[in-house]
């Protein structure tokens, strides 16, 4: 363990990457980027290894998929890990005194390692992306908003069954009861996570950079509030799609069974 602390901090202390931090405005993340860049190459190989754990676990029922359905069974354990971590992560941050001081500018070590896990996956992400020409994506946090980043990391909670619903559906068991349970979870969480929880801490956010953003550009501040916009926007409307596919999905007949059983 010593040896590779020090490897690290040979990492850290390269010249070349100290000034390419500084030069994109990202200073703190001097101290993050070899682990950012160690996590990217876990999930790698978490998704190289899925689907041969997958295979024992669930047999012929995963040996029939095509291969095309493997590989996004694969990205979509990467994705339940992460999402895992991130949420379990992202609780404590509302917590750490610092950050409630300064909700916009305030800097905890916590809140920095429950980011670089979430660049690391972004920048996973976009690799997988890339090479799959299928989706191009990127993400990176700015030492600043700390404390409202992990309201919009619990966004990530609804993603947990999102992924079980998709998973149920490659194992055949499609309108399953367990599926409907799942759904109902899946709805639920989503809207308090992302509707109720995720306006209100957008209004939040909002009223305190009016108030206290001194340190954010104009340029950054309408960056942030087009793009906060456009994700309530988009959740407001999956949250109506998601109704309407759990409303096809599930007859009438089969929302009753559940309920007599529960």
């Amino acid at each position: 363990m010593a040896s590779l602390a020090l490897y690290y901090q040979q990492l850290v202390d390269l010249p070349a990457a100290q000034s390419l931090c500084v030069l994109v405005g990202l200073p703190k993340l001097i101290s993050y980027w070899p682990a950012l860049l160690g996590i990217s190459i876990v999930f790698q190989l978490l998704r190289l290894s899925s689907n041969s754990l997958s295979s024992l676990v669930f047999g012929a029922k995963f040996d029939s998929l095509s291969a095309r359905q493997k590989y996004d069974w694969g990205i979509r354990v990467v994705s339940q890990v992460h999402a895992i971590i991130v949420v379990v992560l992202a609780v404590p941050v509302f917590f750490k005194e610092e950050l409630r001081r300064d909700t916009l500018y305030g800097f905890n070590d916590h809140a920095a390692q429950l980011y670089t896990i979430v660049c690391g996956y972004f920048l996973w992400d976009i690799f997988v992306s890339v090479s799959d020409v299928k989706k191009v994506g990127a993400g990176f946090v700015r030492p600043s908003l700390q404390y409202y980043g992990a309201s919009f990391i619990m966004f990530e909670a609804s993603t947990i069954f999102l992924n079980i619903n998709w998973w149920l559906d490659k194992l055949g068991m499609t309108g399953s009861r367990l599926q409907f349970y799942n759904a109902s979870i899946l709805l639920s969480l989503y809207f308090i996570v992302r509707i109720v929880f995720g306006t209100y801490m957008s209004y939040s956010l909002f009223k305190d950079l009016d108030a206290h953003g001194t340190q954010t550009s104009t340029t950054l501040y309408y960056f942030y509030r087009v793009g906060n916009h456009a994700i309530l926007g988009l959740s407001y409307y999956w949250f109506y799609l998601m109704i309407s596919a759990v409303k096809k999905r599930f007859p009438t007949k089969v929302v009753d069974k559940a309920k007599k059983v529960a």
